[in-house]
């Protein structure tokens, strides 16, 4: 059983108090403690409040938290950021998840409140917490342009610490035109460019200011002529024709399987013989025994997102690849942050 861990009573204290952590957490990345402590290491809690701003007791509370947490180290009198915490933790460095934890404090965090009422009513009860019009997340942040952009930040940041693992997990060089389906900013796209010289893609998205900045992106790198924008819902428009791969990055979690499997066979009908669907997202395990990050990811596609999504197990996939048509099947398993890569062809 892969998520399994004995539940020792330091485990259960944590799960029982995650809320608690978590605000830890964000507090030391939204108050600047670990950016302090990484310009400065060996600052005592005196100067951590100096830095920081804040009076001597709250910042102890703060402190004994992210100390106690493992999140900082406490030498004598002196603190330090563990060595995760000054990789992934502190803003500005490349891969840090700081974003990320910005959308969970803002986003996930109030929605989560409705859990229980969206697992009894099988829906996002969540969103009702995010005024504005439309069933999804998405649809209402449209409305809502400071989390729109707290939500675009956090997936960006998503994307370049599990996207550039996608590179070296799959070959497209077998391919002469991929389509990027919900693809955002063109980071992907351009980084598939470059790898591979003769390869054409096209950024497929449904928001006309997604896709301008993306050209503008393409434009900056000199990929003009081989990277290209379409404006397009893929769920409801027809896919750019002349393509032989269509790449979905963390967009099959967002949907039921049901949801899944017709957008599956919308790509079966369009691809040309020898063609190929490639998923790239967080994989559950096939015996549902997790892994943890995987499993907590899910409340937010139930209770917030879409009310049906969430981290789906490759069986999951490989089945609706099957029922859309596509005729094998290939994983590229044991990529970082418990992605994986599942390609079907049209054989």
């Amino acid at each position: 059983m892969e998520g399994s861990q004995e539940l020792t009573l330091q485990r259960l204290f944590l799960i029982a108090g995650g809320h608690t952590a978590f605000q830890l957490l964000w507090a030391g990345v939204k108050l600047g403690v670990f950016d302090a402590l990484s310009r400065e290491p060996g600052l005592t809690l005196v100067d951590i409040a100096t830095r920081i701003d804040l009076k001597e007791y709250p910042c102890r509370v703060l402190i004994v938290g992210l100390t106690a947490l493992g999140l900082v180290k406490k030498h004598d009198d002196r603190y330090s950021n563990a060595a995760l915490t000054e990789q992934m933790l502190v803003e500005g460095k490349a891969g840090s998840v700081a974003p990320i934890l910005g959308w969970q404090a803002l986003i996930v965090y109030p929605g989560l409140q409705d859990f229980v009422s969206a697992l009894r009513q099988g829906t996002n009860v969540g969103l009702q917490r995010f005024p504005g019009n439309g069933n999804t997340l998405y649809e209402r942040l449209a409305s809502q342009p400071a989390l729109e952009q707290v939500f675009h930040d956090a997936m960006s940041a998503l994307s370049v610490q599990a996207n550039r693992h996608l590179l070296d997990a799959y070959d497209f060089g077998r391919f002469e035109h991929v389509v990027d389906a919900g693809a955002g900013d063109g980071t992907n796209a351009i980084a598939l460019a470059k790898r591979y010289p003769s390869l054409k893609v096209t950024v497929y998205d449904s928001e006309e200011n997604v896709c301008r900045i993306a050209g503008q992106n393409i434009e900056a790198h000199g990929l003009s002529d081989r990277v290209f924008t379409r404006i397009g819902n893929f769920l409801t428009d027809p896919f750019p024709s002349g393509i032989d791969a269509i790449l979905f990055c963390h967009i099959f979690t967002i949907w039921s399987m049901e949801r899944n499997l017709e957008i599956l066979r919308k790509c079966w009908r369009t691809l040309p013989k020898g063609g190929a669907v490639i998923l790239f997202n967080m994989m559950s395990a096939d015996d549902d025994s997790g892994p943890l990050s995987t499993a907590l990811g899910s409340p937010y596609f139930l209770a917030i997102a879409t009310g049906e999504g969430m981290l789906h197990r490759w069986t999951d996939y490989e089945r609706a690849m099957r029922e859309a048509g596509f005729s094998r099947t290939e994983r590229a398993e044991g990529l970082p942050l418990n992605h994986g890569v599942l390609v079907a062809f049209k054989d």
